[in-house]
């Protein structure tokens, strides 16, 4: 109980009161003895993502979807303090101002989301459906939707994303290729995903953040996937 009593305090830097340190909840499981101390030194998978890009038949794409299934660590810590909040309010909605609150954090970052259509860098218009629930695996989903600031065709230029943290040690990644998904008429598209390929050094470096702290050099991108989108004209 002292243990998790200290990774409430810890994760009181992180995603409710500041720009997302999620590397808070590797070592937050470092403390309640469910991960290794040697954990620290190396990327951890942390947040599952599904995404969807909203598109029409014509492949032109408008939007992303996004789900984040946070790990059972990390969804243990938020759900006790969101219960612990001072509210008459029951949990679904204090779990909705939650996810106001990270959406709120996050966008100073792009929502943690890099996405370029060819060449052509594209940064979110804005973003809405935001919810926030607990799966029936009792691990904590997020979702919301990023608005392109305009439609982008597949057909002409592949549509390429990363999500990371920019600045702390964090690993999110996509399940499987069929985690990201095109609604329309999809059969003449494909999806590659580059898996992350951070050298030694900058596994060094990672773990040599101290808990809290920002990384200014773009840290995060080393550890992220690269996601690419590409149709081809019927």
């Amino acid at each position: 109980m002292r243990s998790l009593n200290r990774c409430r305090r810890v994760m009181s830097m992180g995603i409710l009161s500041s720009p997302l340190p999620l590397r808070a909840a590797i070592a937050c499981a470092c403390i309640a003895g469910l991960l290794p101390a040697t954990a620290l030194a190396h990327p951890h998978a942390w947040i599952d993502l599904h995404v969807k890009l909203l598109a029409d038949d014509e492949q032109h794409v408008h939007a992303l979807s996004q789900t984040w299934v946070f790990d059972p660590v990390y969804t243990m810590i938020l759900i006790e303090e969101v219960d612990e909040e001072q509210s008459d309010d029951d949990r679904a909605e204090r779990l909705q101002r939650m996810g106001q609150r990270m959406i709120g954090n996050m966008a100073e970052y792009d929502y943690l989301t890099r996405i370029a259509h060819g060449d052509d860098r594209l940064r979110a218009e804005g973003v809405r459906d935001i919810d926030v629930q607990v799966n029936a695996s009792e691990q904590l989903e997020f979702r919301f939707t990023l608005d392109l600031p305009r439609n982008v065709d597949l057909r002409q230029q592949p549509l390429h994303y990363m999500i990371y943290d920019p600045v702390y040690y964090i690993e999110m990644l996509h399940p499987s290729s069929s985690a990201v998904s095109l609604n329309g008429n999809s059969e003449r598209c494909t999806v590659n995903i580059t898996a992350p390929d951070p050298d030694p050094s900058q596994i060094a470096r990672a773990a040599a953040v101290d808990l809290g702290a920002a990384d200014p050099d773009g840290l995060g991108r080393h550890f992220a996937e690269q996601v690419t989108i590409r149709c081809q004209d019927q």
